[in-house]
């Protein structure tokens, strides 16, 4: 059953097709053999009795809207389809009606774009590929029985054939369209056809390169099943994060197919002799556009010059073993990923995934095409057909509490549970939010008693300073779980398969059009269904028609008034253990302000939320400083009011104070010798202990100085703001 949204505004007629209600909420869809979701009322009190103390302004609540009064509104039949049913008989039960006009937003709903859309699934079977192309019959089982998929992707029927003819290959297609399986499959049942047959003593004959450790253990897991198939051929990772002694204990023992990170594979090359690429056939280098993206160029330079030298040797030494195969991959065909085929591949072909709606010439899915890149394509963006993009306009003070309020409305309070990935800026807000929700939103001793009909929230998140085995760990525990929620910076937005995401958070942004292209990707994977909403603020609307533009997006509204209904539920509908009753409120405004004062007392009274809310808040305002080129207009450090974004980390005190505490707790580490790493080396590469990496890592941060004290003039450096932003992201990854 489609999951509810609440008070959607149509972007073509600019009609509200659904509103929330106090006095019944009942899911329904036309023509649907689903039964209604019937979720519990909520008794709202009169309009007399509203109490005015601790209350919220309502033009909080409707900033860049227009409300409409009872009195002058039209009364809307009740809406069934593919939506809520609701009731207008009594307006003191109901919630204030909001309509998004055209003059709030301007030319953000007005204006449809045809968005680039690539088709998902081929109509060939894998199984007729077993009698045409010599696939072995076992690693079709393995495909039904593990995989359970029988037909091919677009974009695997693209590059097969390629692949097994030995040529050279860019492959870019959406994510979650099967990459992996596009060069796996080929790969292994080339190497299973060798002869004589492959065995672990012959040694690394491919090597996959991939940007992330979690991408690269993703990978592992794939090769890992397909191999049983043929035990003969045996699979490796190296990554950072374990112990090199075990990598090369492994490699000594043999390795035909060799899966890592850049540095860590760079690291073995240099010092493990036991590492014998001379024999190499495949060179596998995915998520291509990432690599570049996160400064890895130069470590796959030297794995690429290496890799040359060897061929050289044999040729002078007459042991020819032929040309390596080399693949390339990437979601978005960049400059830089051109660049890098340059330097990579061989006379190689192009391999899209095209349908009548992304082909101008009308060509069929899946075709292969040479290499000829203009700009408009390289700028083109395939987004997933059944991916809808929803955005929310909420002003920085009430940012927390509408972030709290969808995620009880998706997750707690939705009939199956919701799985939700929430996108941050920084590391430090990952840890901030992820230990305010455990505290507020699901305490482990149950104080608090929520309804019957309920669920308790699982809370995850992952970033990239957390210890190798806790990222595993809370990586094959979301992904196997059917609700939840993720906390998380992009080191989650490139690759990963998180199943059955139903809503992608971008609650902080970040980045241009590929970094929202790739963090919604994160849903609607493989031909499904799924959901993203985008926080902003009212100032920060023109960065929506960069992505209308670039990306091809069309955006629906959701209404913040009607999202902040869920508090008031939640408010009265949530006791302490021993209490006779909830407490009662009577007004969203009021629940509101009761709902953004637990955030507020939690991280004033608990001594370690208060120190994490202030460094998050500090490394946020660095982050926002940080953007760059045509993003900058829309994202003006200069228009943040400091305070405001500091309630939406539960904080009261000026900015002035927070920042001079946040300096003085680094200096004090510092002066008394507790400090033992600074946070720049904490957030080592995947390879911390390299020589490789001491000799590639940046130097540390400055200390961070208060936002109203410029620095010395003698010490005053002027940095370009997208060396800032590079910074940012390098020390996000641990480079």
């Amino acid at each position: 059953m489609e999951d509810f949204v609440i008070n959607i505004t149509s972007a073509s007629d600019r009609k509200v097709i659904g509103n929330l209600s106090l006095d019944g909420i009942r899911y329904s869809r036309e023509n649907s053999n689903s039964p209604a979701n019937v979720v519990p009322t909520v008794l709202a009190k009169t309009m007399h009795d509203r109490r005015r103390s601790d209350k919220i302004a309502k033009n909080d609540l409707t900033r860049g809207q227009n409300r409409v009064s009872p009195r002058n509104r039209t009364v809307c039949p009740p809406t069934t389809s593919g939506s809520l049913q609701f009731s207008y008989d009594n307006t003191a039960d109901r919630a204030p009606e909001v309509a998004v006009t055209a003059a709030s937003m301007p030319d953000l709903m007005r204006v449809r774009v045809n968005p680039v859309i690539e088709p998902i699934f081929s109509p060939k079977n894998w199984r007729k590929l077993c009698s045409v192309v010599g696939v072995h019959p076992h690693i079709i089982g393995c495909l039904s029985e593990k995989f359970k998929i029988s037909r091919l992707t677009a974009i695997q029927e693209a590059t097969f054939m390629p692949l097994m003819e030995g040529r050279n290959a860019l492959v870019r297609a959406q994510t979650g369209s099967g990459k992996t399986l596009a060069y796996a499959v080929p790969l292994l049942t080339r190497l299973i056809n060798v002869e004589p047959p492959v065995s672990r003593c012959n040694g690394p004959l491919a090597l996959v390169v991939l940007p992330t450790r979690e991408l690269a253990t993703q990978t592992y897991e794939v090769f890992q099943v397909l191999c049983k198939s043929c035990v003969r051929i045996v699979p490796g990772l190296i990554i950072g994060g374990t112990r090199r002694k075990t990598q090369k204990a492994s490699l000594r023992k043999g390795i035909n197919i060799v899966i890592g990170t850049p540095q860590r594979i760079l690291d073995h090359i240099l010092r493990t002799a036991s590492l014998d690429l001379s024999r190499l056939q495949w060179l596998v280098i995915d998520e291509a556009d990432r690599l570049l993206e996160m400064g890895f160029e130069r470590d796959v330079r030297r794995i690429l010059e290496y890799i040359k030298d060897l061929d050289l040797r044999n040729e002078q030494m007459s042991e020819s073993k032929g040309d390596i195969q080399t693949v390339l991959l990437s979601a978005t065909l960049t400059s830089g990923v051109e660049k890098l085929a340059g330097l990579t591949l061989t006379n190689p072909v192009q391999c899209l995934a095209r349908g009548p709606l992304s082909s101008p010439n009308g060509t069929n899915p899946g075709t292969e095409t040479t290499i000829s890149s203009t700009d408009a394509d390289r700028d083109q963006f395939a987004m997933p057909a059944g991916l809808r993009h929803f955005i929310l306009v909420v002003p920085w003070k009430l940012r927390l509490v509408s972030l709290a309020a969808f995620i009880l409305l998706k997750c707690q309070y939705h009939k199956n549970g919701g799985k939700l990935v929430v996108f941050m800026a920084t590391q430090d807000c990952v840890d901030f939010h992820y230990r305010l929700f455990k505290t507020v939103l699901c305490p482990d001793d149950e104080e608090y008693l929520i309804p019957a009909h309920a669920s308790r929230l699982s809370l995850f998140r992952l970033h990239g300073s957390m210890e190798h085995s806790d990222r595993e760990s809370v990586f094959r525990t979301y992904s196997l779980s059917k609700s939840g929620i993720l906390l998380t910076t992009d080191v989650a937005s490139r690759g990963l398969d998180l199943a059955s995401v139903s809503w992608v958070v971008m609650y902080h942004v970040t980045g241009g059009a590929v970094d929202y292209v790739h963090r919604v990707g994160r849903t609607a994977r493989a031909g499904g269904h799924g959901k993203a909403v985008l926080f902003l603020n009212s100032d920060e609307l023109g960065y929506v028609d960069v992505l209308r533009a670039v990306a091809g997006v069309n955006f629906e509204q959701l209404s913040l008034p009607d999202l902040l209904q869920t508090s008031l539920y939640h408010i009265c509908n949530t006791k302490r253990r021993g209490d006779n009753k909830a407490p009662s409120c009577s007004t969203v405004e009021e629940s509101t302000s009761r709902f953004s004062n637990l955030f507020v007392d939690a991280v004033t009274e608990d001594p370690v939320l208060n120190p994490l809310a202030e460094t998050a808040y500090t490394s946020f305002l660095r982050a926002y400083a940080s953007f760059s080129g045509e993003l900058r207009q829309f994202f003006t450090f200069k228009r943040l009011h400091l305070g405001h974004v500091a309630r939406a980390f539960g904080l009261m005190a000026t900015p002035k104070a927070i920042a001079s505490r946040v300096t003085g707790r680094i200096r004090g580490l510092k002066q008394g010798g507790r400090l033992a790493k600074s946070r720049s080396q904490k957030r080592q590469p995947d390879e911390d202990d390299s020589e490789i990496a001491k000799h590639l890592a940046p130097k540390r941060r400055p200390e961070v100085m208060g936002f109203d004290r410029p620095l010395p003039q003698n010490h005053v450096k002027v940095i370009k703001p997208v060396d800032i932003a590079r910074r940012n992201m390098l020390a996000e990854y641990g480079l």
